[in-house]
């Protein structure tokens, strides 16, 4: 009788040893399954915002504003009007005649500019967080035409015929007419799609800097 009833402690003493391990090694599990939630659901997220926001900050002067599942991580911050991507020098001609009573006054005139493209930033300009798989999604307005300055102008000729002279009024016209064509040519060019690939390289670069992925939604071109 002693015999039985030592191995029935024994018995149960084994038992609650089993117990006690598996118990603590599910708390381990358990543990272990809510750091790497945490890891994965939280920390992970908010370390590619903050990451992708000062990314896009270092190479645009403005913080986007950076979404997790529509709620707002990171508000923008935007001490810029606008965000300019690409600079292109073009040059302009242009030449005018006018005959009244067969006498003909003549201006042809030669300019300079520098157009530049890039974004309005009073329209949203917005990075979300995906978690599943991690990504960034990078969605811009439509890329805009932001200027086209003249840098320097020159009059190849300026000719009045007899009676048919040259007024104040034609050379400003002229000059108008010379920025609508420079305007023209900077739209034509291609420089808003290559406004918006600039945009999109400098976004990737900062994105995959760390390993991360980036797509950009299809454009809406204007």
């Amino acid at each position: 009788m002693t015999s039985t009833h030592g191995d029935n402690h024994t018995g149960k003493s084994r038992t609650s040893h089993v117990l006690l391990i598996a118990g603590i090694i599910l708390a381990l599990l358990l543990a272990g399954a809510g750091v790497t939630a945490y890891l994965l659901v939280v920390k992970a997220p908010a370390d590619l915002a903050r990451r992708t926001a000062e990314g896009i900050r270092e190479v645009f002067d403005f913080t986007p504003r950076v979404t997790l599942n529509e709620t707002v991580l990171i508000a923008e911050n935007t001490p810029i009007l606008e965000v300019a991507t690409v600079s292109r020098s073009l040059v302009v001609h242009h030449r005018w005649s006018h005959t009244w009573l067969g006498s003909t006054k003549i201006l042809e005139l030669h300019g300079s500019f520098t157009a530049k493209a890039g974004f309005d930033l009073h329209e949203p300009f917005t990075i979300d967080i995906q978690r599943s798989p991690l990504r960034v999604v990078a969605r811009m307005p439509a890329p805009k035409l932001l200027s086209v300055q003249m840098d320097s102008f020159l009059v190849v000729e300026d000719e009045n015929g007899w009676w048919n002279r040259i007024t104040e009024k034609d050379r400003t016209e002229a000059v108008r007419t010379l920025q609508a064509r420079a305007r023209g040519q900077s739209e034509a060019s291609g420089i808003l799609l290559e406004a918006r690939r600039s945009a999109e390289d400098r976004i990737r670069d900062v994105v995959q800097r760390n390993g991360d992925v980036v797509v950009f939604p299809s454009p809406e071109m204007p």
